[in-house]
């Protein structure tokens, strides 16, 4: 097995014993890369860091100085490829082009420049700052998005009619969508009201209002989304849905948009289906310890159910993927009923909801059954028909995944009751239901410990008798802008259906009977753990659980 960082660290004696284990402790308290704990104590310098993560991995470490980049091979690679993935290609020799790069474990990045290039690539390790500012020296400093949105919205104040294809306004609503994508919100409101129009957009699960617009121009961006979206310009009393695509850094976002007349005009809403959000794997998702290793063995059974709950924005589409990721392989087949399919998996027959043809989930089972499937994934039970074909489909030889709307795992248990699917059914088929909700992690940026008041260790009993704790909280900075926060993790709580567990759903005893009898990590505890992990904050357990 291949050693740790740290532990050739010691062997090589660059760190004494001591260091490695104060090191190790702070690893794992805080979650944090090693080579980064050991640059915080002032173990290594930031290029020293580079130095031994690039021997560790296999990938020598780059200094510009003694390797200056070839102007020629820069242009090689597009400007926003080299800024998307944070590299800089350096020289060209014998069909190898070398490329700098900040995490040159990136095999996305790699396998692109490969395509774009036709050449071989050989990534170097690189100081991340360097790297950004040879991009700006060779590609041209690009102006920021919001410099961007402020220039086309100047220039369509100034003309005299604002109509839906005037360029100032098309490059403003494509601004307005590329700053969304830049920084990951999930989905961007085009609203208005008495007086003037706004765009807010949730990033991290938190509404954050960006931009003011005039009344005019707000109707005239509502008219170009719709446009965009196939939809009727002239229709504004009534509710309307669309989609389309939105090229991005050479990538294709699918786009979703919904209308909803206000009482001030047309409120506009659009959805950011970026799929690489959900290629994730289980512990990219925030699973770890007994909860991962528990649903890694529960989804490997050849048959049954298992349940993924929590409120509508809690990551429950992802996790079913994550699912399907460590399931996919050639000898089984595996068959999704998804509305919508937000994301494509190699191997997989994913079918697409239609219910206005009539094409439900219910008889989109239906016709799956006849296809001989080994893994099924329903996107949601929503119905008591599509529920009880579900649990028989588990029964028969099937192990099926699926979401529902439940605020913790033992609740889920009477939701499927009150779907009118029998005790004995529910006991004998599912599996586990899974519980989970996404919290904020603190900006790595703007990261600092503190010691936390009496008042925040008596919030939680898991808190409560902790000697000499540090917590830790983001200052805020530009790259968060300002929140303290950037990205979001996940937290669980996973019941695992036992005999004593089947006994109690047959009984349908009370939601606290079976938490106490299954003995789980429920969410709050698994929370409580992050933040003693330094990965996110007391107030984000609060705000998401209370």
């Amino acid at each position: 097995m291949r050693k740790t960082l740290g532990e050739v660290l010691l062997d090589q004696g660059r760190l004494t014993k001591s260091q490695y284990e104060l090191a190790q402790r702070e690893k794992t308290r805080t979650g944090s890369k090693f080579g980064e704990i050991c640059e915080r104590l002032g173990f290594f310098t930031h290029e020293e860091v580079l130095q031994v993560v690039g021997e560790h991995t296999d990938t020598p470490y780059l200094d510009f100085i003694s390797t200056p980049i070839d102007g020629d091979s820069v242009k090689l690679i597009p400007g926003e490829i080299a800024r998307e993935f944070k590299l800089i290609p350096v020289e060209v020799e014998g069909g190898v082009l070398t490329v700098a790069m900040a995490n040159p474990n990136n095999i996305l990045a790699i396998d692109r420049l490969r395509e774009i290039t036709r050449l071989s690539i050989e990534p170097r390790i690189a100081d991340e700052d360097a790297i950004l500012s040879y991009i700006d020296d060779f590609y041209g400093i690009t102006p920021s998005p919001d410099e961007v949105i402020e220039e086309s919205l100047s220039q369509a104040l100034n003309l005299a009619e604002v109509e839906e294809e005037t360029p100032p306004l098309v490059k403003l609503v494509d601004s307005l969508i590329a700053y969304g994508i830049k920084e990951r919100a999930t989905d961007i409101h085009v609203e208005v009201d008495e007086s003037v129009g706004r765009i807010r957009y949730r990033i991290d699960g938190i509404l954050q209002t960006s931009f003011i617009l005039p009344q005019r121009i707000h109707r005239a961006v509502s008219n170009r989304i719709k446009i965009m979206g196939s939809m009727d310009i002239t229709e504004q009393r009534l509710p309307q849905d669309g989609s389309f695509r939105f090229t991005f850094n050479s990538r294709e976002i699918d786009v979703r948009v919904s209308t909803l007349p206000t009482i001030h005009g047309e409120s506009v809403v659009l959805r950011i289906l970026d799929k690489t959000r959900f290629l994730m794997s289980l512990s990219d998702l925030g699973f770890t310890g007994e909860n991962l290793e528990q649903f890694r063995k529960l989804v490997q059974k050849p048959f049954g159910m298992i349940v993924i709950t929590g409120p509508t924005g809690s990551g429950k589409s992802t996790t079913l993927y994550a699912a399907l990721k460590t399931l996919n392989a050639l000898e089984k087949n595996i068959i999704t009923l998804e509305d919508p399919v937000e994301s494509y998996i190699p191997i997989t027959k994913q079918s697409q909801i239609l219910e206005k043809a009539g094409y439900t989930f219910a008889r989109g089972l239906r016709s799956i059954l006849r296809h001989d499937p080994d893994i099924i994934l329903i996107g949601e039970m929503r119905d008591e028909e599509t529920a009880e074909m579900a649990f028989r489909s588990s029964m028969t030889g099937h192990l099926v995944l699926t979401t529902l709307h439940a605020n913790t795992a033992a609740s889920a248990v009477a939701r499927l009751l009150d779907m009118d699917v029998e005790p004995f059914i529910v006991a004998t088929s599912l599996l586990a239901i899974i519980a989970q909700r996404l919290v904020r992690r603190i900006c790595p940026h703007c990261k600092e410990s503190y010691t936390p008041s009496e008042k925040e260790l008596n919030l939680y009993n898991q808190l409560r008798g902790l000697k000499n704790p540090i917590f830790y909280r983001g200052k805020g900075c530009d790259k968060c802008k300002h929140t303290g926060y950037r990205g979001r993790t996940g937290i669980f709580e996973v019941l695992e259906v036992t005999p004593e567990v089947n006994l109690l759903i047959v009984r349908k005893a009370l939601s606290g009977q079976i938490e106490e009898t299954a003995r789980m990590k429920n969410m709050l505890k698994d929370g409580i753990e992050k933040v003693l992990q330094g990965i996110t904050t007391i107030d984000e357990i609060i705000r998401v659980i209370g």
